[in-house]
């Protein structure tokens, strides 16, 4: 069973090509002996002549750890229906290999230290992005694309909840700014093949750079 025979556009071949040239950086020859598919094959899927069966593509997306959503270019959004999957997308964001996320959180502000904004008596939180890496253009890092979409998130947001835009033309420009970024893939980190010799080895480099760090930091 083929997952994109409707797929006019090719939107898996070109993805897969993207996948292996600019995030695996291989030849035909070597993502196909990575992959265990035949050279023939993988050119096919990419030019579009041929369509991949479903388990291909899983087994594309596990082992690039990509997603199959990302690989197929399904449009469909994935909805947020409970804390569970606000959890389950933190999770996919800190999981990131392209760039580390720094996150401090502050707890309810305390008003009876004198502390009256508007912003006491309220949770929040902010997020640090660094060490990102953008495979398309080494000279453009994720952190200055993370910080320009989600500009342009909550500038469009502000204009539908001040009335400024009808909820068909936000739905419209929703759907436009997340398919300018899709083809800006990021893949998870794995550390599955990391001996608990080298995991502790790394630990304590971590702790000892850390250490370092505090100490040459003046009080």
């Amino acid at each position: 069973m083929s997952v994109i025979d409707g797929n006019k556009d090719n939107i898996f071949g070109e993805r897969l090509k993207n996948l292996r040239t600019v995030i695996m950086k291989k030849t035909q020859k070597e993502f196909s002996e990575f992959m265990n598919i035949p050279q023939p094959t993988l050119s096919a899927y990419e030019s579009g002549r041929n369509k991949p069966t479903v388990d291909v593509v899983i087994n594309i997306a596990d082992k690039c750890n990509v997603s199959v959503d990302w690989l197929c270019g399904r449009d469909d959004a994935a909805r947020m229906n409970s804390l569970g999957d606000v959890m389950s997308f933190l999770f996919e964001l800190y999981e990131t290999k392209e760039f580390s996320c720094k996150t401090v959180v502050h707890d309810r502000v305390d008003i009876e230290n004198g502390d009256e904004t508007d912003d006491a008596d309220r949770n929040w939180i902010q997020m640090m992005f660094y060490h990102c890496e953008n495979k398309r253009d080494p000279e453009q890092t994720y952190s200055q694309d993370i910080c320009a979409m989600i500009k342009k998130v909550y500038e469009l947001h502000s204009r539908l909840v001040n009335y400024d835009y009808p909820q068909d033309y936000y739905n419209s420009e929703k759907k436009r700014l997340i398919a300018s970024y899709e083809d800006y893939p990021i893949t998870k980190t794995d550390f599955s093949g990391i001996s608990e010799e080298d995991r502790l080895k790394k630990r304590n480099e971590l702790m000892r750079a850390e250490w370092e760090k505090a100490s040459n930091t003046p009080n």
